[in-house]
């Protein structure tokens, strides 16, 4: 068989469904795809019946940087995804969408938490950042 020959047996890590203008990918929702580790369901696949497991945040502050890590993993997978589909508009609206409410989720963050990047600190001075608290410092709720 040719290498390029597609093989149904054969699961490669690099298929990639192809998407015309007419078909468009199924997506996961936020909170699924980051459990399971991908947003196209096109593109999951369970490995050998394995569970995956269901993050359950133990406090606010896990609770706010859980949802800031979902919206940034879905704009990622999206992003990726925009590097072979780029002209499709409905994803790059979407992929606009998820990075506004990931950019929302890490403010609520900071507003709350303290400054979570230290690039964040570039108009501070001094910076933030040295003022602590550090993040082992943080006091479990």
């Amino acid at each position: 068989m040719n290498i390029f020959q597609e093989d149904k047996n054969f699961y490669s890590p690099f298929y990639t469904p192809h998407y015309s203008r007419h078909t468009k990918p199924s997506l996961f929702e936020p909170q699924e795809a980051i459990m399971l580790g991908n947003l196209f369901k096109d593109l999951y696949m369970s490995y050998q019946g394995f569970s995956n497991y269901c993050l359950q945040p133990e406090n606010e502050r896990q609770q706010f940087l859980l949802e800031l890590q979902m919206y940034n993993f879905v704009a990622h997978e999206i992003n990726l995804y925009l590097d072979t589909h780029p002209d499709d508009e409905k994803m790059i609206q979407l992929y606009q969408e998820y990075v506004q409410k990931g950019q929302q989720a890490q403010d609520a963050f900071e507003k709350k938490f303290g400054i979570l990047y230290v690039q964040n600190t570039q108009d501070h001075v001094p910076f933030e950042w040295l003022q602590g608290p550090w993040p082992w410092e943080f006091q479990k709720d």
